[in-house]
C-alpha cells in the first residue's frame, strides 16, 4: 500500500482492466493517479469513483499522446512511486488501414514512451513500471495448443515486426503488437539499466463483470463478446488456445505487482484451463 505522500499511476484507467486496477489499488489504500486521453474517459472515472476524488484519494491525469514520453510530464509528479501500464491499442471495431501506424507503431511505442518518462520525469522515490502484457507474448502457434506444456519466463511468440506488418487477420495483429510491444520492453531495459525496475503480466483471455455495467452488447470487452458468442450464435466461437483469467484476479495480480520485491524484472503468466463447456456449464 502506498503511503498518504506516494501515488500509483495507472494508464488506460477507464478500460475494462484499467477500471478494475483502479478500483482495487483504491481499496487496499493506495493514492491514484487514473491517466486517461479525453473528457469521456476523464467521465468514466468520475461516474465510477466519485467518493474517491472528492476525497482526494484519485486524482484524473490527461495524457494526449502516449507514444510521447513529454507527454508524461504532468501525471508524472513527485508522488507517483509506480506505473501500472494496461493502454494498448485494440483493434475490436475500428478500421485498421494500416497495421504500423494504426497497431505496431502506437504498441511498442506507447511501452517504451513510459520507461523513458519514467527515467525523465518521475521522482528519485520511483520504483517500477508493471506492463501489462499478454499470453500470446509467450505463444508460438506454430506448435499447436501444447497439451501439458509447462510456459516460463523464457517462452516467446517468435513473430517478426515484418509478419506483423503483412498480418491480413486484425485479432492475430493485435496478438503480434503485444508481443513485439514486451520485447521492446526487455530490450530497452538491457540498453539503458534503468534507476527502477519492471515487471510484466502476460494474462490469457479476461473474463468476468464490467465496473462500467454494458452499455449494449455492442460495447461488450472483446473476451465478454466470445461469452455472448456462446449464447447467441449458432456456432461456437474460435478458441486457439484454452487459458482465461478472471478480470477481478488480474487486478490483483497486478496491484500485488506493485510492491512485491521478488517480481523484480520478471514475467508472469496468468492463466487457468479454459474450455466451452465449462463456460456453458456455467451459465
Amino acid at each position: 500500500m502506498s503511503s498518504p505522500s506516494s501515488s500509483i499511476l495507472v494508464t488506460g484507467a477507464n478500460g475494462y482492466l484499467g477500471l478494475h486496477i483502479v478500483n482495487q489499488l483504491l481499496k487496499q489504500g493506495n493514492n491514484v493517479c487514473a491517466a486517461v486521453r479525453s473528457q469521456r474517459a476523464a467521465e468514466t472515472i468520475r461516474k465510477n469513483f466519485s467518493q474517491q476524488i472528492d476525497a482526494h484519494q484519485l486524482r484524473i491525469g490527461f495524457i494526449n499522446d502516449l507514444t510521447k514520453p513529454e507527454c508524461f510530464s504532468d501525471v508524472l509528479d513527485e508522488t507517483v512511486i509506480a506505473i501500472v501500464h494496461v493502454a494498448s491499442p485494440c483493434p475490436m471495431g475500428k478500421d485498421i488501414k494500416d497495421n504500423e501506424s494504426d497497431m505496431l507503431r502506437p504498441a511498442i511505442s506507447g511501452t517504451t514512451a513510459v520507461l523513458e518518462a519514467a527515467e525523465s520525469y518521475a521522482s528519485s522515490r520511483f520504483q517500477r513500471v508493471v506492463q501489462i502484457s499478454s499470453f500470446s507474448a509467450m505463444i508460438d502457434k506454430s506448435n499447436g495448443s501444447r497439451p501439458g506444456y509447462v510456459y516460463t519466463e523464457a517462452d516467446w511468440n517468435p513473430v517478426t515486426y515484418e509478419e506483423a506488418v503483412a498480418e491480413k487477420d486484425p485479432i492475430a495483429l493485435y496478438l503480434a503488437s503485444k508481443a513485439l510491444a514486451e520485447k521492446a520492453v526487455w530490450q530497452w531495459v538491457d540498453e539503458h539499466k534503468p534507476r527502477f525496475d519492471v515487471v510484466s503480466l502476460c494474462p490469457s483471455m479476461i473474463f468476468g463483470p464490467q465496473i462500467d455495467g454494458i452499455e449494449s452488447m455492442a460495447t461488450l470487452p472483446s473476451t465478454a463478446s466470445l461469452l455472448w458468442q456462446l449464447v447467441d450464435s449458432p456456432n461456437l466461437p474460435p478458441l486457439d488456445f484454452a487459458g482465461v483469467i478472471d478480470v477481478r484476479d488480474a487486478a490483483m495480480m497486478a496491484v500485488a505487482a506493485v510492491d512485491k520485491p521478488e517480481a523484480s524484472n520478471k514475467r508472469f503468466l496468468l492463466a487457468q484451463h479454459f474450455d466451452w463447456q465449462s463456460a456453458a456449464d456455467a451459465a
